[in-house]
């Protein structure tokens, strides 16, 4: 079985055993697997040796002898991690603060490969969709717990910074909520980002190399932020909030990218709110499903681009150079 692994920044494939099930697992061949922004960040070259891709959709081709919720033949998404159900916190109603996920992830079973094995909690049959589209479930659950912080009202005024697939999803989402305003932050020359984005709602596409933020006349008081850009962008996000705003984010930083300088002083002041999302356990992937399934949010206008596993690479690539990439997706074909 092929897989692709990553070492450093070294991208390589290798042909593995395939292993035995265990109790509560299933067998997926891999249909397709979007790159997240995680995939293509830089990583250090004494990094261990790891398969990688989560945005995974495929058909069961295996199940345990105790797996009864779905079959050979399903078509299905995978949640990234999911809630045990059985731990203090999950039965205290706590489920995102499980402490013992149920992932593909400890068995170093990632999607960039033919097949994966994964926890039979984590499935999500799926109809009426390809599975390119299949795979945007994983990063729209995020926009939903994103938004979820955020607290959005009819009256809010927004602003996202960030307009990769996570960000332009929450954007749809708000105007689904009926937000007064929505703006966006990005550069225009991503221009799949910039018709995406226009084709969602947004009121302006704001480029911060050409008006920085802080310069920007939004005409109204900006009381909602969400945050995809990396930490580096939350102080800017705290000037331009208003009093009393609500700040949500899931941006991360590698390496001294992860540290940030802020006047507390000045966000005390102002009564600001940050809310950090951090999506695992996943806790609305039937949703993201539902909103797919039923068109809430158009996962065909996200997935810009697909590329077989052979050229996972140059998917790779595109993501990161190519102009009109929003959501690149590798396939199982070879």
């Amino acid at each position: 079985m092929k897989a692709a692994f990553r070492k450093g920044n070294e991208l390589f494939f290798k042909d593995i055993e395939p292993r035995a099930l265990e109790f509560g697992q299933i067998r997926v061949r891999v249909e397709a697997c979007g790159i997240c922004g995680t995939d293509i960040a830089p990583r250090d070259d004494d990094a261990p040796e790891l398969r990688f891709g989560h945005e995974i959709a495929g058909e069961v081709i295996e199940a345990a002898p105790n797996v009864t919720r779905v079959k050979v033949g399903d078509k299905i998404a995978l949640d990234s991690a999911t809630p045990c159900g059985h731990c203090a916190n999950c039965r205290n109603g706590l489920q995102e603060l499980c402490t013992s996920l149920k992932t593909f992830f400890r068995g170093n079973e990632l999607g960039f490969a033919e097949e994966v094995i994964a926890p039979v909690i984590s499935a999500l049959p799926y109809e009426g969709l390809s599975p390119a589209v299949a795979t945007v479930q994983e990063p729209l659950g995020v926009a939903i717990d994103m938004v979820r912080l955020a607290d959005l009202e009819t009256t809010s005024n927004v602003l996202i910074l960030g307009q990769g697939p996570i960000g332009l999803m929450a954007l749809r989402l708000a105007r689904q909520a009926g937000v007064r305003r929505a703006f966006v932050s990005d550069f225009k020359w991503r221009t799949g980002r910039v018709k995406v984005a226009n084709a969602f709602g947004a009121d302006d596409y704001i480029d911060p190399k050409e008006t920085p933020l802080t310069e920007y006349d939004f005409g109204c008081k900006i009381d909602r932020i969400m945050v995809t850009a990396p930490p580096v962008t939350l102080p800017t996000a705290f000037e331009v909030a208003a009093k009393g705003a609500i700040i949500s984010f899931i941006g991360i930083g590698h390496g001294d990218a992860g540290t940030i300088k802020f006047d507390a002083d000045a966000f005390h002041f102002k009564k600001l709110q940050l809310r950090a999302s951090f999506a695992s356990p996943a806790l609305y992937g039937p949703k993201a499903v539902q909103f797919l399934m039923e068109g809430v949010v158009d996962g065909e206008a996200l997935v810009s681009h697909t590329f077989p596993l052979d050229e996972l690479a140059k998917g790779m690539e595109a993501a990161v150079k190519d102009p009109e990439a929003v959501k690149v997706v590798i396939t199982g074909e070879s």
